[in-house]
C-alpha cells in the first residue's frame, strides 16, 4: 500500500466528509433543529472544531457515532435520528467512491506503466 496515496485519499474524503456534514445539518436539517433549540434551549451543543476533528477522526476509525452525539446534541427525536442514519449511509457511499476513485487513478496509471507500447 502506498502510505502517500492513502494519506491523499483520507484528506480528500475528510474535506468531502465536512462538506457533505455541513451542507446535511445546516441546510437539510437545519431548520427543523433550530426549531427544537428554540422550544428547548441549552439542548444543542456545538463544538464546531470538535466536529470537524471527529471527522478527521471518521476517516480512519469506524467508531464515530457517540462522538458527534457528544459534540452535537442531549436528545434527538426519531425523525432526526432516522434523517441522520440515512444521510450517513449516504454520505459514506460518497466518501468511498471518492476513496475508490483515488485509488482507481493509481491503478489507471500503473496500468499504462506496465502495458506494452
Amino acid at each position: 500500500m502506498n502510505v502517500g496515496r492513502f494519506l491523499a485519499s483520507a484528506a480528500a474524503v475528510w474535506l468531502v466528509r465536512v462538506a457533505l456534514n455541513w451542507t446535511f445539518y445546516t441546510r437539510v436539517i437545519g431548520h427543523q433543529s433550530q426549531q427544537i433549540a428554540a422550544a428547548h434551549p441549552g439542548i444543542f451543543r456545538e463544538v464546531v472544531p470538535g466536529l470537524i476533528l471527529t471527522d478527521l477522526v471518521a476517516v480512519l476509525s469506524p467508531v464515530i457515532g457517540n462522538l458527534y452525539q457528544h459534540f452535537s446534541v442531549t436528545y434527538l427525536s426519531v425523525g432526526l435520528m432516522t434523517a441522520e442514519s440515512v444521510f450517513q449511509l449516504i454520505a459514506h457511499a460518497i466518501e468511498g467512491a471518492v476513496a475508490g476513485a483515488m485509488y482507481r487513478t493509481e491503478g489507471a496509471s500503473k496500468m499504462e506503466a506496465v502495458r506494452p507500447r
